[in-house]
This record gives structure tokens, C-alpha cells and sequence, in this order.
């Protein structure tokens, strides 16, 4: 078993898939790797039958930015001229959405988004009126 951590950004809109044996997500994950200034674009099918994930399939859009944790496999096929492709496979355990802010805010955060609706959420600010902590009031 081959388990595998890897980001990349969803190529078109999750299907959600219903047959005789339940219901899966599958999306197509493009994984761009960056050697010696050349980028390579390599795709990566992903796949899930856990409630939580369909739950989350309408967030599962085109270009949303994710971390996938789950067991990779791979398979050969051939397309209508003969050549031979691989075609590397993900059954996901946990998927994450990758926030990679916006410009001028603070550092990118990564949240949980693995079905539970919990996301990690910002500290939020005290109302203001409260006093605010004060390091120079600590006695050590």
C-alpha cells in the first residue's frame, strides 16, 4: 500500500457517482511539479466514498486548490491511437481545501475539510471595550 500526501487543483467539478454498491466523489486533480525551471503537469484521478466527502462534493469545484491524503495506485491504459498512458489513482482518506489568502494578508492556512463542517476558523477579535492582553503587566 502506497499512502501519499499530494496538493494540486481540481480540473473540473466533482460527480458525484450512485451505483448498485452506494455512492462515490470522483475528480480529476491536476499535480504540477517544478524541476530545473521546467513546470510538468502530471493528473491524478480522485476518488471517495465516505459520506462526509459527498457531503462536501458542491464544494468541490474547478480550480479550487486541495490536499488529498489517501492510498495511490496506478493503471495502464490505452487511448484510441494505441499509446499506452498511466493513470495514477487516489482513494482519499481526508481532503483539505488549501486557502492561499489573498494579497497583502497574512501568512496561507490550510484547513480541515475532511466532512467535518468544523473548519479551523481565525481567533476571532474581542468586541472592542475589552481590555486587551498586555505583556508588559506580567510580574516574570
Amino acid at each position: 500500500m502506497l499512502n501519499t500526501y499530494t496538493i494540486g487543483r481540481i480540473g473540473k467539478d466533482c460527480q458525484v457517482i450512485s451505483g448498485k454498491h452506494g455512492s462515490f466523489v470522483a475528480l480529476d486533480m491536476a499535480v504540477d511539479d517544478y524541476q530545473k525551471g521546467e513546470s510538468t503537469t502530471t493528473w491524478v484521478r480522485v476518488k471517495s466514498s465516505k459520506e462526509n466527502h459527498i457531503k462536501l462534493s458542491e464544494y468541490l469545484t474547478k480550480g479550487r486548490l486541495i490536499l488529498v491524503h489517501g492510498t495511490l495506485s496506478s493503471s495502464i491504459w490505452e487511448d484510441k491511437n494505441g499509446n499506452s498512458h498511466v493513470q495514477l489513482s487516489i482513494v482519499a482518506e481526508t481532503i483539505k481545501f488549501i486557502h492561499t489568502g489573498k494579497k497583502g494578508t497574512e501568512a496561507n492556512a490550510a484547513s480541515e475539510t475532511d466532512g467535518n463542517m468544523d473548519n479551523e476558523a481565525k481567533a476571532p477579535m474581542p468586541p472592542e471595550g475589552l481590555p486587551q492582553n498586555n505583556d508588559e503587566d506580567l510580574p516574570f
